[in-house]
């Protein structure tokens, strides 16, 4: 069967066992299922940063030494990191301002959530260049990883190893999403269904649509 297939028909038996069970029976659901989807997120985590790593290492050293094309390339790759980033946020605030997410729902909470100052242009300059790379690793921030990447890139004479890294980790991604992407999308919609109204679905059913 199709994942998309999978997916959707998780996403219709969520909102069922969630309308289902109520309220009473979300113990039973954070204590027996929400760990799977936990587990999954936390994989898909885990392979963000060596994917990102050994896939950009293994690009940098399959150019053979041509630093011309090397420094195209990687001015290409932060370009497109830095505008896709642009684009999502503006799009964010486009559809945020037409939709107006969150209206008619009782969603307040007690602490009012701390809005981080945007950095300059020349700081996310600087921020590019890690101190500490292992530090940048373990925070995910993947544009220090990305230039790191491609100096360590420049440096490699080898690259059998890290090409056996980049060509399996696609098949290890794919077994692993196939066969848990739908259990937690089953068990993400049955926690967020259990105390919703139909109201509430409806208007969620029609912002994840949207």
């Amino acid at each position: 069967m199709n994942l998309s297939i999978q997916i959707l028909i998780a996403l219709v038996l969520s909102v069922a066992v969630g309308l289902g069970v109520g309220p009473e029976g979300l113990p039973f659901i954070n204590k027996w299922i929400a760990p799977i989807g936990t587990i999954f997120i936390n994989f898909i985590k885990m392979m963000i940063v060596p994917v990102v790593f050994c896939s950009l290492i293994v690009g940098v050293t399959s150019l053979g030494g041509d630093s011309k094309k090397l420094g195209r390339i990687s001015a290409k790759t932060i370009g497109l990191y830095l505008c896709t980033t642009a684009v999502a946020i503006v799009l964010g605030f486009v559809v945020a301002g037409i939709i107006h997410p969150g209206e008619g729902l009782d969603i307040a909470g007690k602490v009012a959530p701390k809005v981080k100052e945007a950095p300059t242009f020349m700081q996310v300059l600087v921020n590019m260049v890690p101190t500490n790379p292992v530090d940048s690793m373990a925070k995910a921030q993947i544009l220090p990883i990305i230039v790191f990447a491609l100096f360590v890139g420049v440096g490699i004479l080898s690259m059998s190893f890290l090409m056996i890294l980049s060509d399996n980790r696609s098949l290890a991604i794919t077994l692993e999403t196939d066969s848990m992407c739908y259990v937690t999308v089953l068990r993400k919609i049955a926690t967020a269904t259990t105390s919703a109204t139909w109201n509430e679905i409806v208007y969620k059913s029609l912002f994840l649509v949207i």
